[in-house]
């Protein structure tokens, strides 16, 4: 879904999936990966947003510390 549209290449949450360019979804890349029904490419989405997830994470336990 994500490598449509330029735009939506920074959006790994929520954003258009190839299926339905007009409505968002929830993990596109994750949801366009399970309908090709490639393992290699869900495995490979799934470790995408779990990294930024998690650097999320980290960014917002770090911000918590700063003002403690």
């Amino acid at each position: 879904g994500l490598c449509l549209f330029d735009f939506y290449l920074r959006h790994i949450i929520y954003a258009p999936v190839k299926i339905n360019k007009y409505a968002a979804d929830g993990f596109p890349a994750i949801s366009d990966a399970i309908i090709s029904g490639n393992s290699t490419e869900i495995e490979y989405q799934v470790a995408i947003a779990t990294y930024f997830i998690r650097g999320a994470l980290s960014t917002l336990k770090e911000f918590n510390n700063f003002f403690s």
